[in-house]
């Protein structure tokens, strides 16, 4: 299995559950060519190098993957043919470049950290 890295951005003007439905399409994807997801970042809207689509702003979103090279070309298919992606690069990277995944946070209630002394 090769480890990518693909970096896609976004209309910036979508709404963010658009955005997050855009995402999670993506990733299913991904998971549906038997790939696994390794991390996804979303790095919010920025300005952009040129103007592409005239867009001078961009919502980008990171995400590295392992998977066969047959997730690449489903993936960017549907890069293409999706309204709301302005612009996409996918790369293959080594696994010692992949980011290291977040943890999940854990969500406590008040009267737990009381309990717990928090």
């Amino acid at each position: 299995m090769n480890y990518y890295e693909s970096i896609f951005i976004l209309h910036p003007d979508l709404p963010a559950e658009q955005s997050e439905k855009i995402t999670g399409t993506m990733t299913g994807i991904v998971e549906k060519q038997g790939g696994k997801i390794h991390v996804v970042d979303d790095w919010g809207v920025k300005r952009l190098a040129y103007e592409v689509k005239k867009q001078k702003k961009g919502h980008y979103i990171l995400m590295q993957f392992a998977g066969e090279p047959k997730v690449i070309q489903e993936l960017e298919r549907n890069y293409r043919v999706n309204d709301g992606v302005i612009k996409y690069m996918t790369l293959r990277i080594d696994e010692d470049k992949l980011q290291p995944a977040k943890p999940e946070e854990e969500s406590t209630t008040p009267a737990e950290e009381a309990a717990t002394g928090e």
